[in-house]
């Protein structure tokens, strides 16, 4: 059921016993109950890897019904039904890659459902063949409500890209409550995950890192696991005002032990942080042109 990485952190932790028993959930197919709730949402965030094996990670968005499960292990995303921006890196790498990591998350709920596997491209649609599913836990998601996106023609989606984190993008990354993490497996095994907090969670040390405190979750250390065995790595920051999305892919490395008051404060007494090294960035501007209604913050976050 585990990998090695995977595994590896576990008993670090000292929580093989714990993943053990929440990872009965893990399936090759979707459960039933799930079905609804993913053919009901409207953006879906997906890792992928580019020619350069480069993970990045990407959000789409789509008018209602853009996602369908098919069968039991297969669903679809309509190329025709994307209102997000085509720029996207995603669309080039899923030519070079068929393997992603997906999740579903809708954040006014807290209800998210990660599914991993390969994918083909027929028909304008996006057709992915599950290889893992299973629910995760609402933890560290700040709840906002989605008002559905429209149409894709008035995008005018521009890009640019970098290397070092100017000012403005360091401001942006500290202010941020949520991030998406993208990571893959030695075996090539993508995934996508989640990771919040309140505002200024994320540290910035100098222009070319970004410190993220890692939080208790469901003792399943997917992400840590994969950075074990494989560094490259992606992160996705969305202004949700402005509609705009910050990609960075680079490489991870994870600390233990940060056990100082101040880092058991930030960390939420795990002690434990990872580093992300960035090789390159692109920001999108008019990525999509989705509302966002902020409620709370989770009642988790330290």
């Amino acid at each position: 059921m585990y990998h090695e990485g995977e595994r590896k952190i576990q008993e670090l932790t000292e929580e093989v016993n714990i993943a053990d028993a929440n990872g009965r959930v893990i399936n090759n197919s979707i459960v039933l109950g799930a079905i609804k709730f993913i053919e009901n949402q409207s953006m879906v965030i997906i890792s992928s890897v580019d020619s350069q094996q480069n993970v990045w990670i990407s959000i789409v968005t789509g008018n209602n019904g853009f996602i369908e499960v098919e069968e039991h292990n297969k669903l679809s995303i309509d190329l025709n039904r994307v209102t997000s921006s085509k720029l996207d890196i995603l669309f080039k790498n899923l030519i070079e890659n068929n393997s992603v990591g997906t999740l579903f998350i809708e954040l006014a709920s807290r209800r998210r459902y990660r599914i991993n596997g390969d994918i083909s491209i027929t028909d304008d649609k996006i057709r992915l063949t599950v290889v893992e599913a299973y629910p995760n836990c609402p933890k560290y998601i700040q709840q906002r409500k989605i008002v559905s996106p429209t149409a894709t023609e008035t995008l005018g989606s521009k890009q640019k890209m970098g290397s070092i984190l100017s000012e403005q993008l360091k401001d942006w990354i500290s202010s941020s409550d949520t991030l998406f993490v993208g990571s893959q497996s030695s075996h090539g095994l993508m995934d996508a995950s989640h990771r919040g907090g309140n505002p200024g969670f994320v540290q910035i040390p100098d222009e070319h890192i970004i410190k993220i405190p890692d939080y208790s979750g469901n003792s399943l250390y997917n992400t840590l696991g994969n950075f074990v065995q494989n560094a490259n790595a992606g992160l996705l920051f969305i202004d949700f005002v402005e509609n705009k999305t910050l990609q960075l892919t680079g490489k991870a490395s994870i600390l233990f032990d940060q056990n100082s008051e101040k880092d058991m404060e930030l960390t939420g007494g795990t002690g434990r942080y990872w580093i992300f090294k960035i090789s390159s960035w692109i920001i999108t501007h008019n990525h999509n042109n989705t509302n966002w209604e902020f409620n709370s913050f989770s009642p988790f976050n330290p």
